[in-house]
């Protein structure tokens, strides 16, 4: 636990210094993400799927906000892998006696800070921009955390792909394109998936509207069955890489 506590600290501390030392970096991402909404929010209202009420922009705006930290989060473990593979530290760790399991969620949860600051940043401006009308509560605080405890399941999914086969590019980039739409705009196929309907019911928060305790329940058994499975086979793949001796491989 004591390296765990470490490790959250110099990873937070990196990333900072990271932010301290490259600026213009956050910056030019947090006006792409800006300039991305302006033209989505464009097609958006060339297709007649804005309102007056200003209703769909609220939904517009939470569900491309959580579509964006949604893929930050499930590129979190498949990053890190990538980076300690590179760097082939990634046996060190092993040797270390922690599980790689929790030294990739420890990282994740130390750097989303980051995501978090830049997307709190963008949400102000957008809400300004648009006049948009939002209920805050503290509602919001267990769905955004169980929306984010099933991104990070994910992301242990894909971290366990990247573990084993090291180049995964371009199907993670599919699997991307795939994660976004789902969590931006409310698709009824998928409702009962945790991250579109953790996204559903933080969009409603927001709009002022009740969650029954139903969807409350699902949404948690989902969310916590997904971060599961992705930590069972997140494990399981550190257990075969050992065996293969595919640690340090690239």
């Amino acid at each position: 636990m004591l390296r765990l506590r470490q490790l959250f600290y110099a990873e937070l501390i990196r990333s900072w210094l990271e932010l301290v030392r490259y600026p213009a970096q956050f910056v030019l991402g947090l006006l792409l993400l800006g300039l991305i909404f302006y033209l989505l929010f464009g097609f958006a209202r060339l297709a007649g799927a804005l309102d007056s009420s200003g209703l769909q922009t609220t939904k517009l705006i939470t569900g491309y906000l959580l579509g964006i930290f949604a893929l930050a989060t499930i590129g979190g473990p498949a990053q890190q892998v990538s980076r300690e593979v590179k760097s082939g530290s990634l046996e060190n760790m092993v040797l270390s006696g922690q599980g790689l399991t929790a030294f990739f969620v420890v990282q994740v949860l130390a750097r989303s800070w980051y995501s978090l600051l830049q997307l709190s940043l963008l949400f102000v401006a957008l809400v300004f921009v648009y006049k948009s009308a939002f209920v805050l509560n503290w509602l919001l605080l267990p769905a955004f955390f169980l929306f984010s405890i099933a991104a990070l399941g994910l992301g242990l999914v894909a971290g366990a792909v990247v573990l084993l086969y090291k180049e995964v590019g371009n199907i993670f980039t599919l699997v991307q394109l795939l994660v976004f739409p789902a969590v931006m705009v409310e698709v009824p196929q998928l409702q009962w998936f945790p991250l579109t309907q953790g996204a559903s019911i933080t969009r409603k928060l927001l709009s002022g509207v009740a969650i029954n305790p139903v969807d409350w329940a699902i949404l948690a058994l989902g969310a916590v069955a997904l971060y599961s499975l992705g930590v069972y086979l997140f494990q399981t793949a550190d257990l075969v890489a050992r065996k293969k001796g595919l640690l340090g491989h690239e």
